[in-house]
């Protein structure tokens, strides 16, 4: 078993600074919020490795089931967009002309007036009960998509389900980092990620279940909004009452153990919670080059898998496929999307090296371009067009390989929150643009589109680089003085930002 003391309270006798900047207030800036100070010791404690795994399976079970389940649930909901729009409701709602690609940019926009409230509410209100009242919402919103039966209906139901889902991928970025350790971060991101693969699988087969619902009043689009958002409302019930806000909340494990679970991320000098904004934090974040950085990689990688997820239908029936063949088509392609990710996360864990992995996974995907905008789809082309839009799914797992980067190189509760409000921001912006990439005059090839797409591959990997080069500069600057101490996360509870902990180094 660790070796457990029964002191309560941070030695902040041991504090001292050893970063970059310095805050003008002093120490007092530097505490623990009560919650976490009453789990935490002023030095750090040993965890053997069985108690350790223990504690790592517990956590699963009771916290990554309910981030796999929700991420599940908003991809599922999100991309009823994409098999309705095989399904009829382009006639029945009369989205002619560029309409539909209004329908992918709407929810984005609504991402985007959601996204700076949410990050702040999130660090404010208990993380768990917040995100079950925004799925319970916007199961609630699906449910009533189904009576939207025209382009203004559909636009109103997209927009209030992107501010809703605004909170997902931000609160699990701060779960994340709350309850798993820099090492565990990588997969675990890419495993609540890749359930964008498991609801291209799992909705591919209710598409076609519900597209044999036909000759009733009820079109079989409307039944698979009804359906869908039902189970998301019920998934929220049990969300609220299930998933603990923080490990010195959860009431499902023991004093003991959720002294263990603080202890254990402490390495990772990124803190728990604090609830006390900080003005010179949100400076901080606001001036720090990397920031942009995280906002220019987001933007750029969601103006490609943006367009993709919300034409990735129609691209494939173009091939020469029928409805129900791209509906099945789904199974496989949402295959790939989770080899993709999980591979690119546990390569990037084993090699310790996220930024080279993030790069080698833009090739396959430039390929795979390189054939569609090549090639003109016929009836003996139709597989190898197919094979070549599966290989641009790599660049789906840089979207988790991003976010884990962030989660892991971003400490101090307010500077982390104003990064995730602006890279998200970032986020919903080139979501929002994605789907104009793809013009309907440029159907049903779109060569316009995948131009525009090998450009921002390009650019992707410049940024990659200079990302780089920042994090090995910063390190190199830790090391120098590290010669002088060892690293000992003392400073790990204190809401210090990364700039400013000593003990803190990047992860690249």
């Amino acid at each position: 078993m660790a070796d457990i003391t029964d002191s309560r309270k941070i030695d902040m006798s041991t504090h001292q600074e050893y970063g970059e900047t310095t805050p003008e207030k002093g120490l007092q800036n530097h505490a623990a919020d009560d919650e976490t100070a009453a789990y935490t010791t002023g030095s750090p404690i040993e965890i053997d490795k069985a108690t350790n795994r223990r504690l790592f399976w517990k956590i699963n079970r009771r916290v990554l089931i309910c981030m796999l389940g929700t991420y599940f649930c908003q991809s599922l909901d999100k991309g009823t967009l994409g098999f309705s729009s095989i399904m009829g409701i382009q006639e029945d709602a009369g989205l002619d002309g560029d309409k539909y690609n209004w329908l992918g940019t709407i929810l984005y926009l609504g991402v985007l007036v959601g996204e700076y409230p949410t990050n702040l509410l999130i660090q404010k209100l208990p993380v768990a009960k917040y995100l079950a009242a925004n799925v319970f919402l916007w199961g609630v919103v699906i449910m009533c998509s189904a009576a939207a039966t025209n382009f203004p209906g559909l636009m109103v139901v997209r927009f209030l389900l992107g501010v809703f889902e605004s909170c997902v991928q931000p609160a699990f970025i701060v779960m994340t980092s709350m309850w798993f350790t820099r090492r565990e971060q990588a997969v675990l991101t890419s495993l609540w990620y890749c359930m964008t693969g498991v609801q291209l699988m799992v909705g591919g087969i209710l598409a076609w279940g519900t597209s044999h619902y036909i000759g009733h009043h009820i079109k079989s689009w409307q039944l698979l909004f009804l359906a869908l958002g039902a189970a998301t409302c019920v998934w929220a019930a049990f969300l609220g009452w299930y998933l603990p806000d923080s490990p010195m909340k959860a009431k499902c494990f023991s004093e003991h153990d959720k002294q263990l679970m603080v202890e254990r991320v402490r390495a990772n000098d990124t803190g728990i919670q604090n609830k006390t904004f900080k003005r010179y934090q949100l400076i901080e974040a606001l001036t720090d080059p990397v920031t942009w950085l995280y906002v220019l990689l987001q933007l750029t990688s969601t103006l490609v898998i943006g367009g993709l997820g919300v034409f990735s239908n129609i691209i494939i029936k173009s091939f020469g496929f029928t409805t129900l063949q791209t509906q099945l088509l789904n199974i496989a392609q949402g295959g790939v999307t989770i080899l993709v990710m999980v591979g690119g996360a546990s390569l990037a864990t084993w090699t310790d090296r996220t930024v080279l992995v993030m790069q080698l996974w833009t090739l396959p995907a430039i390929a795979g371009t390189a054939v569609i905008y090549s090639i003109a789809p016929t009836t003996a082309t139709r597989v190898g067009l197919l094979i070549a839009f599966y290989c641009t799914q790599f660049i789906l797992a840089e979207g988790n390989l991003l976010f884990s980067l962030i989660s892991r190189n971003v400490a101090g509760q307010t500077k982390k929150a104003t990064v995730l409000a602006i890279t998200f921001i970032a986020w919903a912006a080139g979501n929002a643009t994605a789907p104009q990439i793809f013009q309907s005059s440029d159907a049903p090839r779109y060569k316009n589109g995948f131009i525009a797409h090998f450009c921002l591959y390009a650019l992707f990997n410049i940024l990659l680089v200079a990302l780089r080069v920042i994090y090995a500069l910063r390190n190199k600057r830790r090391d120098s003085s590290a010669t002088r101490r060892e690293r000992s996360h003392v400073n790990a509870f204190l809401d210090m930002t990364d700039k400013e902990n000593g003990d803190f180094y990047y992860v690249s």
